[in-house]
């Protein structure tokens, strides 16, 4: 396993630069000049850019995000082509809209605080975030079908991929080997045994895996739902994290966010028998399937761990999936990634 961390330290400026502080009046100079809709903002919470919401008078709310300085356009060029693929797909998925602005663009170029900062605007989603919901067997079986519809929805999105070396990639994981000492001691042994795990699986079955271009981070925080019906999902956003990868690490991520509750085991199973109905896996994706989970859930307690000591202003917002990412890898200690897949095919067999 490597070790070196300089290929993941490359390409996360994005993480590590400062955002500059736009007011809500420049922001709103922004609606109205560039796209002609007049609204009041407000500061939506986010990692690496910043967002707002624009509030209409007219029943139709808006997202404006600016990007971080350091953000590349041919990767914001890469997001906003896949909701264009999307849109024109017949397919019942609730996602954001981006909107040109009265020249036609989608990405603007605008000087702000003597920085060069790209702007985008989408269409608001109602609903609540998925964390905030009540969970049930039927929510996990429509987020799991909601999944498996998106990554249908890409499966002919063959774009000119961007290259970089995304930090939340599960197949640049390997790399992470060197930000483990970053880990309470407690735990390095755990997650260095799922990065162990997972280069034995990158140097072997993985490389045959059907790949296509995935969403990456279907988590709870991107996820809305109706809040009078939590296993109704309104809404799937933030096509930050999306790479070209194998297709079944769209489901590891999925279910990382899941496996960690008390009923987590239960609820993983749901998710994974709505994905397979929708979209078939092939018995490889499931041998594969129980690897990358562990490897998905130690990289969430590796980056966060480290990234919470490195910016203690935004502790509480970076470890907001450490406590579900940490139960979750607790909860597999004791079980080999065979016995999961043997498992989890026991399961996909049940619906035969």
């Amino acid at each position: 396993m490597s070790s070196t961390s300089e290929p993941i330290q490359q390409n996360q400026n994005a993480l590590n630069v400062e955002v500059g502080k736009t007011s809500h009046a420049t922001v709103e100079a922004i609606a109205f000049d560039h796209f002609g809709i007049t609204g009041r903002a407000l500061t939506l919470s986010s990692e690496r850019d910043e967002t707002f919401l624009i509030q209409t008078d007219t029943g139709s709310d808006y997202v404006l995000k600016i990007a971080n300085p350091a953000e590349r356009t041919d990767i914001l060029e890469f997001q906003t082509q896949a909701l264009i693929h999307l849109a024109a797909k017949a397919l019942p998925l609730p996602l954001p809209r981006a909107v040109p602005s009265k020249n036609g663009e989608m990405l603007l170029a605008l000087p702000l605080a003597d920085k060069r900062r790209t702007a985008r605007l989408l269409t608001f989603l109602d609903g609540q975030q998925l964390y905030k919901a009540r969970r049930s067997f039927e929510q996990m079986d429509a987020l799991g079908k909601m999944l498996a519809l998106l990554g249908k929805g890409l499966a002919d999105f063959r774009p000119q991929v961007p290259q970089q070396t995304l930090l939340w990639d599960i197949c640049n994981a390997a790399a992470l080997i060197a930000f483990v000492p970053h880990v309470e001691p407690l735990r390095q042994t755990m997650v260095s045994h799922a990065l162990e795990s997972f280069d034995k699986l990158a140097n072997g079955a993985m490389r045959t895996l059907r790949r296509q271009v995935i969403h990456n981070d279907f988590n709870p925080h991107n996820i809305l739902v109706s809040e009078t019906d939590p296993a109704m999902v309104t809404g799937v956003i933030d096509f930050g994290d999306m790479v070209e990868a194998p297709l079944i690490n769209d489901l590891a991520v999925a279910l990382s966010y899941q496996i960690g509750a008390e009923s987590g085991l239960d609820d993983a199973v749901a998710m994974l028998q709505a994905y397979h109905r929708v979209r078939p896996l092939d018995p490889l994706e499931i041998t594969c399937l129980p690897t990358l989970l562990r490897t998905r859930l130690a990289m969430t307690v590796i980056i966060t761990e480290w990234r919470a000591a490195l910016y203690p202003d935004n502790r509480d917002y970076i470890l907001r999936n450490h406590p579900i990412a940490l139960a979750g890898l607790t909860r597999l200690v004791d079980h080999t990634d065979a016995d999961l897949g043997a498992f989890f095919r026991q399961k996909i067999g049940d619906l035969s």
